[in-house]
């Protein structure tokens, strides 16, 4: 594949941000390929060249948005932290993540078109879920064989933490129930889910 000049990769990205924020509050139905060459200008014919049509936009929208919300947990570190930093620390990168409005716009984009599209779906659960679980369990099972937590499994333990930081939290704020809490609001849930977590593993307690 030829590699895009500087001027294509910027009309290229160009198109991406205007139909980021057409699907993510249109949702895939609502937004056509007319209505997103009405908003950026150019041709049909640009935006067919560069994507295939608006599937493969979609898709490389979903591709974008997931990389987006994997970067924090991949450039985040919990290697030999003692137990109660390495559970705040990522409760507090994954609550950043997953209640940001942008994430939450692609969480309920995923879920609408899940069966229509379940690429973009198991994307979606890889880029912020599953790297979540699996950043955590590695720390577990650093954290038994270093005998800072009872023995278990790592992945299970993950799956519990972060799931139970979440709760209904995440439903109320992708169904509008309630707006998502604030600092102050995260740091009280994340205390009591930690002290909980500390009190069931550490070697310290049994």
């Amino acid at each position: 594949m030829q590699t895009p000049t500087p001027r294509q990769a910027a009309k290229r990205q160009s198109i991406l941000q205007v139909a980021t924020d057409m699907f993510l509050a249109e949702g895939y139905s609502g937004v056509s390929v007319d209505g997103i060459i009405a908003k950026i200008g150019g041709s049909k014919r640009t935006l067919y060249a560069y994507f295939g049509g608006k599937e493969g936009l979609f898709a490389a929208i979903i591709e974008q948005l997931c990389a987006e919300n994997v970067s924090p947990l991949t450039h985040m570190s919990l290697a030999q932290k003692p137990l109660k930093e390495a559970l705040t620390t990522i409760a507090r990168v994954f609550l950043d993540v997953v209640l940001s409005p942008r994430t939450l716009a692609l969480h309920r984009l995923i879920v609408s078109e899940a069966l229509r599209a379940p690429e973009a779906a198991k994307s979606f659960f890889e880029a912020a879920p599953a790297t979540a679980y699996s950043c955590l369990a590695d720390y577990f099972t650093w954290a038994e064989e270093a005998r800072l937590i009872i023995p278990g499994n790592p992945q299970t333990r993950a799956k519990i933490f972060l799931d139970a930081l979440t709760g209904d939290l995440q439903l109320r704020c992708l169904l509008g129930l309630s707006p998502c809490p604030g600092k102050a609001a995260r740091e009280h849930l994340i205390s009591e889910t930690t002290a909980i977590f500390i009190n069931g593993l550490s070697t310290d307690r049994h």
